[in-house]
């Protein structure tokens, strides 16, 4: 339910987006446990019956990705990358709302690949093994509706797409979600939906928990720091209408989010003393907090194509490929009468390049220094791959006779000068072996524990979504053990 706000509870949740929502719901199943979620931007208590305009978007994607992102800015926590090329920046939307970032992304429902917990597990991650990750996976795909898109909802493009990806070679499967589904297949992609509704955590788990009386939502709570008692987390300070307020627990999970997560530990001491010095916060621990930040580079390869070719006619995110260390999928761009444009845009499943989450200040109000190093981008030669698998797709005799010709006249480098951006997948900022050890407790601290992207020790190889809302299953498992 939401209420007034405590001054006490047993655990508090910081962070109501993939994986806090999850968190909250399970441990509000303990009846004994008293639960206070907070969440820096609205709730909507009233959406089950009075849906807002944010639960059916997302779906159907065209030029700039609209229908994409926060509904408003209000919902958006506005946050800009450092300077990609020039001056320009890449815009790092982030859910400000409970349900957080699973109510304005693509609702794209994929697991990791097996490969990603074997290296997690070399990293330091025990226990995080495909086997011993894989029951989490199946909880949460009872909780979340995921369904796949028939061929006759498909987009024109999306025909197309696929028809050229097998002539390249590209084996179809019908089971995106499949272990074996990795490298060189094409098929439908998964997405949490029902009914062309959004089902993100605000709709899956947060709509069935509210009526548990041991619940209390706390919105528009802005979380300072966490409040310690020596090496133990005693609650969370937090601003709220304009005053600060304090509530005691004796256990905090921190999902904030891959930037919002460190910037809490940074403001509450724990991190790099230059970082915390140059910010005039007291140093308390010396952690690697809000190093090692990784994402997905992302980036628009263009084609001309016949009007009718170009309609945005269905799903936006219907079928995708997956190729050697990226996944592309195809968007209908421009329904121009006299020549319509499309694009596939390709993501980037790498280790690479790592940046940092710094705290710009010990006011939390303050946007954190967020350096992805895309510039590193530019010259890595990342997109090679991708652009050797486009630059074919091209050549095709599906795409030939379907009237689809390049429109990259600046080439790859082109391309990325103007349009690398991010698939909105931050992760590893406070690292499980570097941060928080493989029970997600911070090192060196009692009672304080994060889950949440920053906790994987590198990122997933695709979407990371479906992982963040089982890692909510794990730190809700871990906090009550």
């Amino acid at each position: 339910m939401s209420a007034q706000a405590p001054e006490q509870a047993d655990i508090v949740v910081v962070g109501a987006g993939s994986a806090g929502a999850v968190a909250a719901a399970r441990l509000a199943r303990e009846a004994g446990l008293r639960v206070v979620l907070l969440e820096a931007g609205p709730d909507f208590p009233s959406e089950a019956a009075d849906p807002p305009a944010f639960l059916v978007g997302g779906n159907l994607i065209g030029g700039a990705f609209t229908g994409a992102g926060a509904a408003t800015p209000d919902l958006d926590w506005g946050y800009w990358s450092e300077p990609v090329s020039g001056e320009r920046r890449v815009r790092l939307h982030r859910g400000r709302l409970v349900g957080g970032s699973s109510m304005i992304n693509g609702c794209v429902a994929v697991r990791a690949a097996p490969a990603d917990f074997d290296r997690w597990v070399s990293l330091g991650a025990r226990g995080w093994s495909w086997a011993e990750m894989l029951p989490f996976y199946e909880r949460v795909e009872v909780d979340v509706p995921i369904r796949t898109y028939e061929r006759d909802a498909w987009q024109p493009f999306q025909h197309a797409f696929v028809a050229g990806f097998e002539e390249l070679g590209f084996a179809w499967t019908p089971r995106i979600n499949d272990p074996a589904s990795w490298g060189g297949v094409v098929g439908p992609w998964p997405q949490n939906r029902r009914n062309e509704i959004r089902h993100g955590t605000l709709v899956t788990h947060v709509r069935p928990a509210r009526a548990r009386a041991n619940l209390t939502i706390v919105d528009r709570a802005l979380a300072d720091r966490v409040l310690l008692d020596g090496a133990r987390a005693a609650g969370v300070r937090y601003l709220r209408g304009g005053r600060a307020h304090e509530l005691r627990a004796g256990c905090v999970i921190l999902s904030a989010g891959a930037y919002g997560s460190p910037a809490i530990l940074q403001r509450s001491g724990i991190g790099p003393a230059g970082v915390l010095a140059a910010a005039g916060v007291q140093q308390l621990a010396e952690l690697p907090v809000g190093e090692g930040l990784l994402d997905h580079p992302q980036t628009l390869l263009r084609a001309s194509a016949p009007p009718a070719l170009a309609r945005m006619s269905g799903p936006g995110f219907a079928v995708v490929a997956r190729g050697e260390n990226y996944w592309a999928f195809p968007l209908p761009l421009d329904e121009d009468e006299d020549e319509g444009v499309v694009g596939v845009a390709f993501g980037l499943g790498v280790q690479e390049p790592r940046g940092s989450v710094r705290i710009a200040g010990a006011d939390p109000e303050l946007a954190p220094l967020i350096d992805h190093r895309y510039r590193h981008v530019l010259d890595a030669g990342l997109f090679d791959r991708a652009w050797a698998d486009f630059t074919a797709l091209c050549a095709t005799a599906a795409w030939r006779e379907a009237g689809i010709a390049p429109a990259e006249p600046e080439g790859l480098a082109g391309a990325l000068r103007e349009r690398l951006a991010t698939a909105f997948h931050p992760a590893s900022s406070c690292a499980i072996g570097r941060v928080v050890d493989e029970r997600l407790r911070v090192l060196g601290f009692e009672g304080l524990l994060v889950g949440d992207a920053s906790v994987f020790p590198d990122n997933t190889t695709n979407n990371p979504n479906l992982t963040c809302l089982a890692v909510g299953e794990r730190v809700a498992a871990f906090a009550t053990a």
